[in-house]
């Protein structure tokens, strides 16, 4: 972790304070529809949101293992649960393989498990998939979502994470923050400021990079890999840029917007889209087929894919993708907002693929090489 004494003893203890804020958050109901599409394996009868109502009274709460933090998982929860009281939430706090590998232990002993899976890891996903780990299920209202958030056989986006530039204020002395992927590489190689970036070991950045080369072929991230260091994931980010070890951090999660426009973070720290590429890190969920709750994770499904979902997400600081959802409240996590400041043709979301999966281990090995490591 780099950490510099850019500061005086003031403007340090802000600087402190934000980069905790930055860490600890990198962190009006509509009613149900009235019928659901096809519940789980075997059947392909449409099954009455009465009847999945009653099937979840039945059941013994709610089991969700998740790679959101817990805060941002919460607010999604109790939202869901003043819908449907009855049904407690658990969501277990996990790093993307632990999502996989708990379930698949657990569900192999018969010892109560995960009723849903949420995670990032494309590779991880395209297995869980081939291998029958969730279940086929249809939330309504679909057509109103970008084809994209429908992965097949059970497997939606929760959430298409926008990766965001941050940027220490202070290091850039009053200069506006730079627009662009290209233009932060420019600065960075002039010796403007430090660029800081994720690590390729960590599963956003791995997905945020292989966008990046997808979209701007291997010249950029060479010229990238010329001026920035890698200090580690989204928290490790924050803090040093915080702190001042870098001005400027590229393809940062977006879960930072939050902290950085609500808490006092925002006296250090600044963001932007980059508008030139922005990646989009999908974070996905699934019913799993040992669901012990099959109806409850039916309906948290529904719950999240309609209007009163879509507000809890976006309040949450995940990314509301509905083509119909206007927030009540001017929250801009939203794809619409991302596309008011990013040309469309700009933004580009790594599926969950055999293709992503199977590249990884090759790609890594040249990003080490374009990084000199």
């Amino acid at each position: 972790m780099t950490k510099t004494s850019l500061f005086r003893a003031g403007s340090a203890a802000v600087a402190a304070s934000a980069a905790a804020l930055l860490i600890a958050a990198c962190g009006s109901s509509s009613p149900p529809p009235n019928s659901v599409s096809p519940s789980g394996p075997g059947s392909s009868a449409p099954v009455s949101q009465a009847s999945l109502v009653a099937g979840s009274k039945k059941e013994k709460g709610l089991l969700i293992f998740s790679n959101a933090l817990s805060s941002q998982m919460t607010a999604v929860d109790q939202a869901f649960q003043k819908q449907y009281p009855w049904i407690h939430v658990t969501a277990e706090d996990d790093e993307d393989p632990v999502v996989f590998s708990k379930y698949t232990a657990e569900h192999a002993t018969g010892t109560r498990t995960a009723d849903l899976l949420l995670a990032s890891a494309p590779g991880l996903w395209v297995g869980a998939v081939a291998n029958g780990l969730i279940q086929p299920y249809t939330p309504p209202g679909m057509s109103d979502f970008p084809s994209f958030v429908s992965q097949g056989k059970g497997l939606y986006i929760f959430s298409p994470d926008p990766a965001i530039t941050i940027y220490n204020k202070l290091v850039l002395k009053g200069h506006p923050a730079p627009g662009t992927v290209s233009q932060i590489v420019a600065n960075g190689i002039a010796g403007k400021y430090k660029v800081a970036t994720y690590t390729i070991s960590n599963n956003f950045g791995y997905t945020a990079f292989y966008a990046y080369v997808h979209q701007k072929g291997w010249a950029a991230l060479d010229q990238m890999g010329k001026t920035a260091a890698t200090p580690g994931d989204g928290d490790v980010l924050g803090q040093d840029v915080a702190q001042g070890g870098f001005g400027v951090a590229v393809f940062e999660s977006g879960l930072a917007r939050g902290p950085i426009e609500t808490t006092s973070a925002g006296k250090i720290l600044g963001w932007e889209y980059t508008k030139d590429f922005t990646p989009l890190i999908p974070r996905g969920i699934g019913i799993t087929a040992g669901a012990a709750s099959p109806d409850s994770a039916r309906l948290y499904l529904n719950f999240v894919f309609s209007s009163a979902g879509q507000q809890a997400l976006c309040d949450a600081g995940f990314e509301a993708t509905s083509n119909t959802f206007t927030p009540r409240n001017g929250c801009a996590n939203t794809l619409k907002a991302l596309y008011a400041a990013v040309p469309e043709a700009n933004v580009y979301m790594t599926p969950f693929s055999a293709a992503v999966a199977g590249a990884q281990a090759s790609f890594t090995a040249r990003f080490r090489q374009a990084f000199h490591q």
